[in-house]
């Protein structure tokens, strides 16, 4: 999806939680067994004691109104996105951070797609900007609180671990004032047959937590390539992400080999888990560098995209002009690739 040359990501922020627990400790508690260590490739994770995966995303979508300097009132749509928890049941997070961040009255809704749904938030933003002229701005947050019971963070899921954090991006229609980036284009490609891998073995079930005590996605998994093998979503999710790029760089209108694009961000999982499905179609289609920003977050849940987006702005030394594909991914399932631009003066 090509978007022109005014939709900006006027700021993105991330939130996380003070404390933290590191892979020596996980160790030396049982919680992480040792040969896991080098392939998770994390020092830690950041771990909330207090503070709620709402109540996270509230404090990103804070800083980023406060960072944009603009007044919540400008916000006209809050779309919240999360995979776990949000505090409480049969209850709406969405109208939660809206209220919280000073928008009470904006359009307010959540938006699933496994970790992926922040990448889709930022296309629905993006549709609402184009659909009503007289919107302001688009909030877009995600929220995640990984704790016990329901969830163990080192283990309840193969070649991840789970960090804590709230994450939020301001969406607009360019003006005069400074923008993080220009949001050229976003390509997704979904694979819906997957699905089967985060369910396969189980009933459908009356209630939460009635397969297993805690959130337990090894067990569906590893059902799963027992049934069908391994290769089978290595094939697909390789020609997924070759596809997304490809049509992403030329949704943009650009060639894949243009100079411009210096960077590559790839989904916060572990080394072993992007060495196997993300490297080699990177090596086959991009010169751009690859850039790793979770050895010290863990997987995010939904906040991957949009903290991988604050640390591009923060943590590379990009100029005006210079381009980087961010790609996301979620269960079960769907590949993004966005193509951002750091704006020059007088337009892209």
């Amino acid at each position: 999806m090509k978007f022109g040359n005014d939709l900006r990501i006027k700021t993105v922020t991330s939130w996380f939680p003070p404390d933290r627990e590191n892979v020596e400790d996980a160790v030396a508690a049982g919680k992480l067994e040792p040969q896991d260590v080098d392939r998770l490739g994390l020092t830690g994770l950041p771990v909330s004691a207090r503070w709620s995966a709402p109540e996270m995303a509230v404090a990103a979508g804070r800083d980023a109104i406060s960072r944009a300097g603009w007044s919540p009132s400008k916000v006209g749509v809050v779309l919240h996105t999360w995979i776990y928890h949000q505090g409480h049941d049969m209850w709406s997070p969405p109208h939660f951070v809206a209220n919280e961040v000073g928008a009470p009255h904006a359009l307010s809704y959540g938006v699933q797609q496994g970790c992926n749904a922040a990448a889709l938030a930022l296309q629905l933003a993006a549709l609402h900007l184009d659909a009503e002229p007289g919107l302001g701005a688009a909030l877009v947050t995600t929220g995640d609180r990984f704790a016990p019971p329901g969830m163990d963070r080192w283990t309840s899921d193969y070649g991840l671990g789970f960090g804590d954090a709230g994450t939020a991006a301001l969406l607009h229609r360019g003006d005069s004032g400074p923008d993080d980036y220009a949001l050229l284009s976003l390509a997704t490609e979904t694979e819906a047959e997957l699905e089967l891998m985060m369910r396969h073995g189980d009933d459908f079930s009356p209630a939460p937590m009635t397969h297993n005590d805690y959130i337990d996605l090894r067990r569906p998994k590893k059902s799963y390539v027992e049934a069908y093998g391994k290769e089978k979503f290595t094939s697909i999710a390789g020609r997924a992400i070759r596809k997304v790029i490809v049509d992403g760089v030329r949704e943009a209108g650009l060639r894949l080999d243009d100079p411009r694009i210096k960077y590559i961000v790839l989904p916060r999982l572990g080394a072993y888990l992007l060495d196997a499905n993300y490297v080699p179609v990177l090596d086959e289609v991009l010169k751009a560098e690859a850039l790793r920003f979770g050895g010290d977050t863990g997987h995010l849940g939904c906040g991957d995209f949009l903290a991988n987006l604050a640390d591009l702005r923060d943590r590379v030394p990009l100029e005006a002009g210079d381009i980087a594909l961010v790609i996301g991914g979620g269960a079960a399932w769907t590949w993004t690739c966005a193509v951002v631009q750091v704006p020059q003066e007088g337009g892209v």
